[in-house]
């Protein structure tokens, strides 16, 4: 979609992605003219105002040039006063000179932005490129063969590559490689491309196309990928884009043929390299992904041809593009809607003529009225795949139990002269610790859980209570999984089972209390419980359990107390003799069966006093396997 344009004939140069805000640097271009055949040249700069919605783009500063420009570059090499980056305007001339401009100065509206100038090139330069990686190298291609390597530092003498190719011819196109600093490539209209290694100072490889018929019109190196390269042909009768690995360079790796006509320029995007720009006489500007071949965007442009295309660097969704109706258009390639365009269109048209009376008709023109039509809004839609620069870099989420689950899409790099790879994206789970004290403690109760060190646990917890209270708490705790943990408990609440002993002796009447014994045929009972007793005292190892055993011997007491006085139903000392028949077989599930039959149909008063100790007997005994 269509954001800003500008009406010059002009050469391009987006500023360098560290400038902001947002330049584009035109200078009027060699061998075209406009409308009017004026022959002024001049170097204008413009700022690119998204917020604005009108498609004028402001006009920074003029500098008035005495030179046309074949091609224009702004390097990021030059500071300013404020320590910015400004960088250095590189101009080619059309009587081989190249002139270095300081847009700043130009911005500021000084006189004086001419920073250097040499006129060294035979014929007009028309290939000029920055080294990435060093910025102070600038490498520039003229006619015979001709390739000079600028320092900006040292901006007098240049140096060459090697020896120049023969035959000699124009060179047409100029690229430094996007991974290897000192290797550059050249390109001429014969359909010849030159690799250069500067170490060496001399070309390694040649490439050229066998059918003779690719004129070369456009070169540019794969932003990840050391070893491959994209060529382009102007001629009608072979209008494709050559994509070439030098590591097989007998021939094209893949041939993109999308353009009916010559392609005329070619630009491939650094946020993205599946996005590959190339516009031709075709009058088509089209986004491709040079992978596949595949078209991913065909940017909406009138039936001109554009003669020179570029990405901007810091904003990596827009484009601009110079044709030759003397316009410069810039685009994005995320899309949008075209109806607010035509209206613009229509009112800049509408107060062009104001309320004046051109026909002489004596009355003021009516406004402008566009035709409703009933046809959908002009939509144009975005890429067909989302551009890498809006994948998310990072992310994170926190999830239950202090896990933290993270993922990077960080870009490998890539070995040099090795094949692009599919990435592999990895998600990262790691557990996230704020409470380092809590956890140990946690670990710690965790481990005697485990080992059932629960006396030494609560030992250590009664040693680092800071306070009476919490010392009391962990002791009581402690006394539930030690022996005898009934006279530990009144040992802690201050008394001593020989001081109870003696209390209880002495307030015991000094009359001797003594029990009837228990009939013959009931004496068989007591037998077989407080045997059952003893055995499953012998066979138990827990504390608490050896407390229930306890307990039920005692309160079997109020059984044998009422078999003396002969109280019981015949029901019950029956259930009762038929349950120490069961346990003499050691059949306690049997016997438990008939607990439940003598529960369920005697009086409860009459047997609430044993039976519920008597089913905890069996119960151990059953599960003791005594």
């Amino acid at each position: 979609m269509k954001l800003k344009e500008v009406d010059r004939t002009a050469m391009q140069a987006w500023s360098p992605a560290q400038n902001h805000p947002i330049y584009l640097a035109t200078g009027t271009s060699a061998q075209q003219l406009d409308a009017t055949f004026s022959t002024n040249a001049s170097l204008e700069i413009f700022e690119l105002d998204l917020s604005d919605p009108s498609l004028d783009m402001k006009s920074c500063a003029t500098f008035s040039s005495s030179h046309r420009y074949h091609k224009l570059i702004w390097g990021p090499y030059k500071m300013d006063s404020k320590g910015d980056v400004s960088g250095v305007l590189i101009a080619g001339g059309e009587n081989g000179n190249i002139i270095l401009y300081d847009p700043s100065k130009i911005i500021a509206g000084d006189k004086e932005v001419v920073i250097a100038q040499n006129d060294k090139h035979t014929g007009p330069v028309r290939a000029l490129d920055v080294n990435i990686f060093q910025t102070n190298l600038v490498a520039s291609g003229a006619n015979e063969s001709e390739i000079y390597i600028w320092d900006l530092n040292n901006f007098a003498t240049p140096m060459t590559p090697g020896a120049k190719t023969q035959p000699p011819e124009d060179i047409s196109c100029i690229a430094w490689n996007r991974q290897v600093q000192h290797i550059l490539a050249s390109a001429s209209p014969s359909g010849r491309a030159t690799v250069w290694d500067l170490r060496k100072n001399e070309p390694i490889i040649k490439v050229s196309d066998h059918s003779n018929r690719m004129h070369c019109s456009g070169l540019a190196w794969h932003p990840d990928v050391a070893t491959q390269m994209v060529l382009a042909s102007e001629d009608d009768r072979l209008p494709v884009i050559q994509m070439w690995d030098l590591r097989f360079a007998s021939s094209p790796l893949r041939v993109l043929e999308n353009h009916a006509r010559g392609i005329l320029a070619i630009a491939w995007s650094m946020a993205d390299p599946e996005l590959l720009l190339s516009c031709g006489k075709d009058a088509k500007i089209l986004c491709s992904n040079p992978n596949t071949g595949e078209v991913l965007y065909e940017l909406p442009t009138n039936t001109q041809w554009c003669f020179d295309i570029q990405w901007c660097p810091r904003n990596p969704a827009v484009l601009s593009a110079a044709s030759f109706d003397g316009r410069i258009s810039v685009y994005s390639i995320m899309g949008g809607s075209t109806d607010g365009l035509r209206q613009k269109q229509v009112d800049k048209l509408s107060s062009s003529f104001g309320n004046l009376d051109p026909f002489g008709t004596g009355q003021p023109l009516p406004p402008l009225q566009i035709p409703q039509q009933t046809a959908q809004h002009s939509i144009v839609l975005p890429l067909k795949k989302p551009p890498k620069w809006i994948r998310r870099p990072v992310g994170a989420s926190f999830s239950f139990g202090g896990k933290l689950v993270t993922f990077e899409n960080v870009r490998m790099p890539s070995h040099q002269g090795a094949e692009q790879q599919q990435q592999q994206h990895h998600v990262f789970i790691s557990q996230v610790v704020t409470e380092k004290e809590f956890l140990s403690r946690s670990d710690q109760l965790q481990q005697a859980v485990q080992s059932q060190g629960f006396i030494n646990y609560c030992q250590k917890k009664i040693d680092a209570s800071q306070t009476e209270f919490e010392k009391n708490v962990w002791s009581f705790l402690k006394v539930n999984f030690e022996d005898d943990s009934r006279g530990k408990y009144l040992e802690l609440l201050g008394y001593r089972k020989e001081d109870l002993g003696k209390k209880h002796v002495q307030s015991l009447p000094t009359k001797k209390i003594t029990k009837k014994p228990i009939p013959d045929e009931h004496l068989i009972l007591k037998t077989t419980f407080e045997d059952l007793i003893q055995r499953c005292l012998s066979s138990a190892t827990d504390p608490q359990t050896k407390r229930k055993l306890d307990d039920a011997s005692k309160r079997l007491e109020f059984l044998y107390d009422k078999l003396r006085e002969q109280t019981l139903s015949p029901t019950i000392t029956s259930g009762l003799h038929n349950i120490a028949r069961s346990i003499e077989t050691r059949n306690y599930s049997e016997g438990l069966t008939m607990h439940t039959h003598i529960v369920s149909t005697s009086n409860f008063s009459e047997t609430s006093a044993f039976m519920p100790v008597l089913k905890v007997v069996l119960t151990q005994a059953n599960k003791l396997g005594v």
